[in-house]
Order: structure tokens, then C-alpha cells, then sequence
């Protein structure tokens, strides 16, 4: 065996090892998010399953790489194609530059999501519905339904019940921008930079 292929064999089987260990570490997102599988694959299949051919049978070699490409674009073609929305994230920069939000650091992507849901819906929803619409983990929901409930985009009406606030509505039509949704609005609370607003 070259020994060339040999230290790619082993470095894929290291590197395709620390692919599951961190796909199964990440079961909740995994399981919620298909596509990451598929991707995985074709990852998995051009390191490993690519030199293995190239011992075995290295005319083939190019064949598996190509399959091995066609099942990352394939894994990554659903979340790109749901994710975009033809002609309306420019239509927006251009038409209505004040609508395109500048995210705190604290705020995660899904948050967008579940900001929008409230501000359509405009109806009280819990976790569940929320989950089951955007197609999250109910326990995702929760923790960001916390995070934006310590922030005051969302105010929990009654256990399990939760709406959009005022800040929210402002937030997701572009009237607050990053440091703005920092701020909290209790007396005492820290602000994003540190200071502690009286």
C-alpha cells in the first residue's frame, strides 16, 4: 500500500469518527434537521470510501468522489431552497433597507424565525405550536422562548403561553438594531456593554 493512501485512509477514519461522535452529540439538531445526515455521507463516503476504492479498484475512484459530491449538494439543497426566498431578500435590501436586521449576539437564527411566527400568527402560541410549525425540538423552542423572554421580545401571557411584545414588533420591522435589543428595559439591568441602565 502507498503510504500516501494509507495516511489518508487514517486521517478520514479520524476525521469520519469525529463527524459521528459530533452528529450524535447533536442528536436533537440531527433529528430535526435530515439534511445534515445526507451531507454527512457524502462527506464520509469521498474520505473514506474514497481511498478504500482508490486500493481496491482505482478506476473507480472518481466515481465515488463524484457520488460522494452529489450527496453533499443534495444534503445542502433543502435548507438553502427553503431558506431563500426568491427575489425577496434583495427586493427587501433595496426596496425597504430599514426592514434588514442586525441580530444581537445573543440572539440565535432560529429566534428570527419564532419572531416572525409570532408577528404573522398574531395570536398567543405555545412552545408546541411553535415547534411543530417551524419545525424545531419543543426543548429548542423553550430555551429560546426563555432567552427571548429575558430580553422582553417575548412576554409569557400565562404558563406555557406566550406573545410577541412591543419590542418584538419593533425588532422584526426593523426598528431595533443589535445594541437597541441589548438594553433591557427593567431598571438595574445590565446592558449589552457592561454599564447598568437606572
Amino acid at each position: 500500500m502507498d503510504p500516501f493512501v494509507g495516511f489518508n485512509l487514517a486521517m478520514g477514519l479520524l476525521a469520519g469518527a469525529g463527524i459521528v461522535y459530533l452528529l450524535y452529540l447533536e442528536r436533537v439538531v440531527v433529528r430535526h434537521r435530515r439534511f445534515l445526515l445526507v451531507v454527512t455521507a457524502g462527506v464520509l463516503m469521498f474520505t473514506i470510501a474514497g481511498d478504500a476504492v482508490e486500493l481496491v479498484a482505482p478506476a473507480w475512484v472518481h466515481v465515488v468522489h463524484g457520488i460522494a459530491g452529489l450527496l453533499v449538494v443534495a444534503g445542502l439543497y433543502e435548507p438553502i431552497h427553503r431558506n431563500l426566498r426568491p427575489g425577496g431578500s434583495l427586493n427587501m435590501l433595496v426596496n425597504e433597507p430599514a426592514s434588514v436586521r442586525l441580530p444581537p449576539g445573543w440572539m440565535a437564527p432560529m429566534d428570527d424565525d419564532i419572531l416572525e411566527l409570532f408577528h404573522s400568527a398574531d395570536l398567543v402560541l405555545t412552545p408546541a405550536i411553535i415547534a411543530y410549525n417551524l419545525d424545531y425540538s419543543r426543548e429548542e423552542v423553550n430555551r429560546r422562548l426563555s432567552e427571548l423572554q429575558g430580553h422582553d421580545i417575548v412576554e409569557r401571557v400565562e404558563r406555557g403561553k406566550y406573545r410577541i411584545t412591543r419590542r418584538g414588533e419593533q425588532y422584526i420591522l426593523g426598528g431595533l438594531v443589535g445594541h437597541a435589543v441589548d438594553v433591557e428595559t427593567d431598571s438595574g439591568e445590565s446592558q449589552a456593554d457592561g454599564s447598568t441602565v437606572h
